[in-house]
């Protein structure tokens, strides 16, 4: 048995992770609320992406790559929304921004 299962095993999870970000995405930006959601966990997850990615593209798993690459896409939308919802509140608003409680 060679390793294609490792690939397999690997895209599967992919799907997985990519598969749950949709629907908050979808969620986001249809409603165009985000203070449920915590800006810190969305920056985290984020970094993390990049460093999953920096890790795939020296060791060349395209699994790691085009998933990170899909998750850090939508990730970065859900930051993206959550900073513009920010900013419309004004000025003094970081708990606003962070989804935070005050």
């Amino acid at each position: 048995m060679g390793q294609w299962w490792i690939t397999v095993l690997g895209a599967a999870a992919g799907l997985c992770t990519v598969g749950s970000f949709v629907p908050q995405v979808v969620k986001a930006w249809r409603e165009g609320d985000t203070r449920a959601l915590s800006l810190s966990t969305y920056l985290a997850l984020t970094a993390g992406f990049v460093l999953w990615l920096g890790y795939g593209l020296p060791i060349g798993s395209w699994p790691v790559i085009a998933f990170n690459v899909a998750n850090l896409a939508l990730s970065a939308a859900i930051l993206w929304l959550k900073l513009r919802e920010g900013r419309r509140a004004g000025p003094g608003s970081a708990a606003a921004a962070s989804g935070e409680p005050v």
